[in-house]
């Protein structure tokens, strides 16, 4: 005779009596949740330092750690639900028809999930990088934003107007994304444009100045390649010059030009070198053309 059937009045605290006692559904149940959940903890906790001693990508990490802990949770749930008596193979494939069921009606939602994973595995970004934003913000936001981060649904960029975006992933997935932080090959060429008057003697001492000017700047690098100064072509009234070189961070882009182009006009003035200005002249009968050097 089953040692329960005297229950409540009597129970023999017997090992097979124990034994029995735990083999009933909700005392089963009840002790997989009480076992499940410190070890659910405890798996994560390991989880989290081995991928810690890994070099998988942030976003990919915590997209990983989050797919683990709900399978972790959904096996002891649906385990304990095994001991109620509860047919889980019935649960496993309503919860697969109401998935398709909610990817049909949030399809717009299940695209940026879909796109997070793309970013997520491909990697074209990673948190703390700099890239272009989608042309439909770039022009209200400015036109770059650093990555703070990459969620499934959406990925939060802060420009550098300081605004907080908060972008739908299949918007960074339709279009080609342009990083200018990418850890592989961080340096990055500026291009400076000016036309100077085109006689010989204006045009080489201007890049003799521009040559000094790259030369003793910190920010400017010497690698892949040393800055140079090209003259392009002839414009209308002047001589086309390029400068180019390179800086080995996003952020030293803007204000690297900014003191280039400072320091041209600076430079230039000091030196008596001069750039092309157009003008245009209002002729009348009063003017004198030997006034104007004509």
């Amino acid at each position: 005779m089953s040692c329960l059937g005297e229950l409540p009045n009597n129970l023999e605290p017997t090992y097979a009596c124990a034994s029995e006692l735990m083999e009933t559904g909700p005392v089963s149940a009840l002790l997989i949740i009480v076992i499940g959940i410190p070890l659910i903890k405890i798996a994560k906790r390991y989880l989290r330092k081995l991928f810690d001693r890994t070099e998988f990508d942030e976003g990919l990490e915590n997209f990983m750690f989050r797919i683990a802990g709900v399978a972790m949770w959904a096996l002891v749930i649906l385990t304990a639900a095994s001991e109620l008596g509860i047919n889980v193979t019935g649960i496993v494939a309503a919860l697969g028809i109401f998935g398709l069921a909610v990817a049909f009606a949030a399809q717009d939602t299940m695209e940026n999930v879909i796109a997070g994973i793309f970013i997520i595995v491909d990697r074209p970004f990673r948190e703390g990088e700099r890239i272009m934003l989608p042309k439909k913000l770039g022009g209200i936001y400015s036109s770059w934003g650093d990555v703070k981060e990459i969620g499934l649904r959406t990925t939060h960029v802060r420009s550098t107007d300081g605004v907080m975006l908060t972008i739908p992933n299949k918007l960074l997935t339709k279009d080609a994304v342009a990083n200018f932080s990418h850890r592989s090959d961080m340096e990055l060429r500026v291009r400076i444009r000016l036309g100077v008057s085109p006689t010989w003697k204006n045009v080489t001492k201007a890049e003799e100045i521009v040559e000094d000017i790259a030369a003793n700047h910190p920010d400017i690098s010497q690698k892949p390649k040393v800055p140079e100064v090209v003259l392009r072509d002839f414009g209308e009234h002047e001589v086309i010059m390029e400068v180019r070189y390179y800086v080995d961070n996003a952020r030293k882009m803007r204000p690297s030009k900014s003191f280039f182009v400072t320091e041209i006009l600076r430079r230039f003035e000091e030196d008596g070198v001069k750039l092309s200005i157009p003008a245009s002249i209002q002729m009348n009968a009063d003017v004198d053309l030997d006034d104007l050097g004509l």
